[in-house]
């Protein structure tokens, strides 16, 4: 395929989806919404061969090459999709809102179609597919997981490759999301050499790992309570040669933190509850220590819950809490975002 179509074929993908597009070059774009931060490469056989692809490709990249190189991206540790001659001519499939983990494809909601037109318009966006799902109810309960129908293939674990690090999961089991992928990119390349960080409600470990494979931290720590959560979570240490810079423990964080210690940075990721936690998570903050505070909020008002509370508890223990940085971290609903906010934490005398 020309490259000039292949490029074509991709921007398309995500002007449909609502990006913004930054075209750098004729094989690589910026792609940008108000959740995700995308770096695309795009590589036809017409002009990049295999060896090519995996000089010009990074851990993070999304990559997007044509049928003949197929066979030569397999070991890419970026997440790739081929696209044919055949799809590029055919008319567009609706294609529904899906997040892709490995080689498994999450569907969120149909569109308005039969479970066999998208199980096709997503796999001709995606081919090598291990399994297709859709996503029949909200995640719930306490360890936040939803229930799946299996629309293609059996599997339901997979290993999601991101920054360099391979992560294994079955989301079925234990709450995983790529569209993350960047955030915890912005948390790694925060963390000072020498730190040590604290990871609340890990899960599968995508921070400790993260973290420990790309800054240089003292230490990392994280605690999970669902145990098959910390199961992957143990696996995921092995899988990256990581066992001696990170400690796992299986409990609850309101048993486990107050006998922690001290940290430079504490992380609350889990975006549905963290907020209660708030008194187990200052415990642990060193003064002068950054907290990360995660939340699902109004997109009309997205912080203000967030500081109050954190200055609200700050308070009660003669500490203050200077924001640093907020953000948005992902789309929660149509009507709720998932945020970040990050505190300084002092005691009250040092702002005298």
């Amino acid at each position: 395929m020309k490259q000039s179509n292949l490029l074509n074929k991709v921007k398309q993908i995500f002007t449909k989806q609502g990006f913004k597009l930054d075209v750098k070059s004729d094989h690589e774009i910026h792609a940008e919404s108000d959740t995700e931060d995308l770096n695309l490469k795009i590589f036809s056989s017409e002009k990049f061969s295999a060896d090519e692809v995996q000089n010009l490709s990074e851990s993070g990249d999304l990559v997007f090459v044509d049928e003949p190189l197929r066979s030569g991206v397999d070991k890419l540790e970026a997440e790739t999709s081929v696209i044919s001659q055949e799809k590029e001519e055919s008319e567009d499939l609706d294609v529904p809102s899906y997040e892709r983990i490995g080689d498994i494809v999450i569907i969120k909601q149909l569109n308005n179609q039969s479970r066999q037109e998208a199980v096709e318009a997503v796999k001709k966006h995606n081919p090598n597919l291990g399994s297709i799902l859709l996503k029949t109810d909200n995640r719930e309960g306490e360890f936040r997981l939803g229930s799946y129908e299996k629309l293609y293939g059996d599997k339901t674990e997979t290993i999601h490759r991101e920054h360099g690090v391979q992560i294994k999961v079955d989301p079925t089991k234990a709450f995983f999301s790529e569209k993350e992928g960047t955030e915890r990119r912005r948390i790694f390349n925060s963390v000072n050499k020498g730190e040590d960080v604290l990871v609340m409600f890990c899960g599968v470990a995508p921070f400790p790992v993260t973290i420990a494979r790309n800054a240089k931290p003292e230490k990392v720590v994280g605690v999970e309570k669902n145990p098959e959560a910390v199961e992957y979570a143990l696996k995921n240490l092995e899988l990256n040669n990581i066992e001696d810079q990170v400690e796992l423990i299986q409990g609850d964080v309101s048993d486990v933190c107050p006998s922690l210690g001290k940290f430079d940075r504490v992380l609350m990721p889990s975006p549905t509850n963290s907020l209660d936690f708030l008194q187990e998570a200052l415990s642990c903050v060193e003064e002068d220590g950054v907290l990360v505070a995660y939340s699902v909020e109004d997109r009309k008002n997205l912080y203000e819950n967030v500081i109050e509370k954190v200055g609200s508890e700050c308070d009660s223990k003669d500490l203050r809490a200077e924001v640093l940085r907020k953000r948005v971290v992902a789309d929660f609903s149509p009507s709720k975002r998932k945020v970040a906010v990050e505190f300084l934490i002092k005691t009250t005398n040092s702002f005298k």
